[in-house]
């Protein structure tokens, strides 16, 4: 164990001898009345869900308790339309498997949705994935996720939409601290101590995760290489607001986070180390005009090491070290917001975000060292002004417009390989500087139809600049999978429309219904180039051993997705709960010149069908019982459709019981029914599998009543 585990199991120590001293009775949150929440996402300012033309799901602080999560990621596998690179939690994937998309619009490692912590990106500077466990669940306050192309208010990294995580700004002195443990000898601890004196406020604490894991690998197909994917992170963050005067806030906040993984078997590690700062300030409250200004740094390394296999997975050996990938993003916004204009309310601004990266590797295993080195790298610029404006047309119509113009740079790429026992450079390549311009827009209205019901609409435009790994990194996957960049790369541009009804019935019942089409040209996808039955050097990827494939990122051609959403959820009197949830997303690509097979076949990774369903009772006084169903349709690992992934239905049940009024005991069991549900087909035919049956069960202490 880590010693910043020790470290936790301290703070959880006084927390506890503190629980008899303090008188406070904790409170069940009040129900969720969701067509009121207030959400930033959608419109980059404070609109209520029942005012924004865009389906919008909100996952409030009620809705993380209820879920077995252990990780924000666990909670958003369980949201139909989300989907990412392998469908499996935090803990046990590798990173580039953590990349998020909306809608169908999956595609490589990098993901086609900006997913934001208030307002700071946590997508990879470099990879363009997302590391979920960055944010301890116990900070976040709700989770916004604006499904449809967000590109006009938030750039080039949110063509599929945004996920943006609102952390907890209590306002009053409180702690909250927990411990977990249960099977595949896994412990988890949190702990987060809020503050609030006068003018100033804000929060300190942290998590840690610790776990054996489990065999990816399906059990009829193991061989001795293949070991649990263990993990164990901490995960810290702390925030400050200070109130200077009544139109004048200020904002500080930072984290630290460092990850240790085993991802399958033991020749395949991998390590993440990273950090992040923000300052901002805000001037104006009410309704008179305010301002907006952020500015935020992240840095990180990572290594990552490859192995390659034999037929019968006895023996490995290594295939790719990358022992050094240094990545860093400097980024600032400036917003004003307009009020007491009428019936405008403007928005307008400016954003900026330089990153850069370069990763150093070994490859060429010769059976006792690795024979070459490669340094890639590249720096890449966004920046973008913005404006939109939502006028409200008498009482029951209100019309959103709103457009972009961002500036993109790619500079400084380039490609070293060299051997290492005497530094000779074999290749020493320089890449062309690329750079253009992109004008985005949206359009959108909503109508109330009635006190209970609401119709909206929106048109818009997105894209997103390919990140740097795409760009300039070749990379080595299991399987023999050798993936090579492209410095060619154009961006992915997108137009899309939805239409929907929003229906709610007091507090008990609502009904969201929601179709769309969504249109993205010069898609990127690992394109399949060749598959190799003998090893030999295949263009573009240079040597490729036997049984593996020649990848290279490529713009195939256009995908296409018409689908639909639906969400109903029903509170009957006490405190039962009854939600069901279902995304039909059909995405096909349905033009690719270059490679005319492939047209009609399903986007990679997208199930057509996706669907959640989750009841239970509430009332952690006498026992809350939830029980939660998530159904993932057959998919595609690759292009080609060949490499299918089976459907799966998953049970999750998760229990509370209140003990006093400041310590509660919780439970979970996972995959119910120990279902073996496949998460991925690798080349060859390999499956992996999401965890078997898991239990977990743990004690959290709550003091004060900042942290309710």
């Amino acid at each position: 164990m880590r010693p910043g585990a020790r470290d936790m199991a301290v703070l959880l120590g006084v927390a506890w001898g503190a629980c008899a001293a303090d008188p406070a009775s904790a409170q069940e949150p009040e129900r969720v009345v969701p067509l009121e929440e207030l959400i930033v996402s959608a419109t980059r300012t404070e609109t209520e869900l029942r005012d924004v033309p865009v389906n919008v799901t909100v996952v409030s602080r009620e809705e993380l308790r209820l879920s077995s999560a252990q990780t924000l990621q666990d909670v958003l596998l369980a949201i139909p339309g989300v989907t990412f690179g392998r469908n499996v939690p935090a803990a046990s994937a590798h990173p580039s498997w953590q990349a998020v998309s909306l809608r169908g619009l999956g595609g490589t490692a990098a993901s086609r949705t900006l997913v934001m912590v208030d307002g700071v990106p946590l997508n990879d500077p470099y990879f363009g994935w997302v590391r979920w466990s960055q944010i301890p669940v116990e900070a976040i306050e709700r989770v916004e996720i604006v499904r449809g192309g967000g590109s006009t208010l938030w750039g080039g990294q949110s063509l599929a939409g945004v996920i943006h995580v609102i952390t907890r700004s209590p306002g009053s002195a409180g702690l909250s601290a927990a411990a977990e443990g249960g099977s595949l000898s896994t412990f988890r601890g949190d702990a987060l101590a809020s503050f609030g004196s006068g003018r100033v406020s804000g929060f300190v604490g942290g998590e840690l995760l610790d776990t054996d894991g489990y065999i990816l690998t399906r059990e009829d197909q193991r061989g001795a290489i293949d070991v649990p994917s263990s993990e164990d992170h901490i995960a810290l963050r702390g925030k400050v607001e200070i109130e200077a005067t009544e139109s004048i806030r200020l904002l500080a906040q930072g984290g630290y986070f460092d990850q240790d993984k085993i991802n399958a078997t033991l020749l395949r590690p991998n390590s993440t180390e990273a950090g992040f700062g923000q300052v901002g300030l805000r001037i104006g409250e009410g309704e008179s005009s305010r301002w907006a200004w952020n500015l935020y740094v992240q840095s990180q390394t990572y290594a990552n090491a490859v192995a390659s296999e034999n037929e019968d997975r006895s023996a490995e050996e290594p295939a790719l070290s990358q022992f050094d990938v240094p990545s860093s993003g400097v980024g600032t916004n400036l917003q004003w917001t307009g009020a007491g204009l009428g019936a405008h309310d403007l928005t307008a601004g400016v954003d900026l975000l330089r990153t850069s990266g370069e990763a150093l590797e070994d490859f060429l295993w010769t059976g006792d060292a690795f024979q070459n080195r490669r340094h890639t790298g590249g720096d890449q610029i966004l920046a973008g002004v913005y404006a939109q404006d939502r006028i409200a047309l008498g009482e029951r119509w209100e019309i959103q417009g709103g457009a972009r113009l961002d500036v993109w740079r790619n500079y400084g790429g380039s490609r070293t390989i060299s051997t290492i026992a005497d530094g000779e450079v074999s290749v020493d390549s320089t890449f062309e500087d690329r750079s253009e311009v992109q004008l985005n827009g949206n359009l959108g209205a909503r109508v109330r139809l009635s006190d209970r019901a609401s119709l909206r609409g929106s048109a818009y435009t997105g894209y997103r600049v390919p990140t740097l790994n795409e760009l300039y990194k070749p990379f080595r996957a299991a399987g023999g999978i050798v993936t090579e960049a492209n410095a060619d790369l154009d961006p992915e541009r997108m137009i899309g429309a939805e239409i929907g009804l929003d229906y709610q019935l007091g507090t008990r019942w609502l009904a969201r219904l929601t179709g769309f089409w969504a249109r993205v040209s010069d898609a990127i996808f690992d394109a399949t180039i060749q598959v190799v039955d003998d090893a030999q050097v295949v263009s573009p990827c240079g040597f490729v051993p036997a049984g593996g494939v020649c990848r290279q990122r490529s713009n195939v051609g256009t995908v296409r997705t018409v689908g639909a959403e639906a969400h109903v959820e029903y509170r009957p009197a006490g405190a039962w709960l009854i939600g069901v949830s279902y995304d039909l997303t059909p995405a096909e690509i349905i033009e690719a010149e270059a490679r005319p097979e492939i047209e009609g076949n399903r986007s990679v990774r997208t199930p057509v069908h996706q669907g959640m369903l989750r009841a239970g009772h509430l009332d952690a006084s006498t026992l809350e019982a939830v029980l939660t169903a998530t159904y993932n349709g057959t998919r595609y690992e690759d292009d080609e459709n060949e490499a299918r992934i089976e459907d799966s239905l998953l049970f999750d049940v998760r229990l509370r019981r209140r003990i006093t009024p400041r310590l509660e005991a919780f439970a979970s069991v996972r995959n119910l029914f120990d279902t073996t549900a496949e998460i991925g087909n690798e080349v060859g035919g390999l499956v992996r599998v999401a965890a078997p049956r898991t239990f977990s069960g743990g004690l959290r202490v709550r003091l004060g009543t900042g942290l309710r």
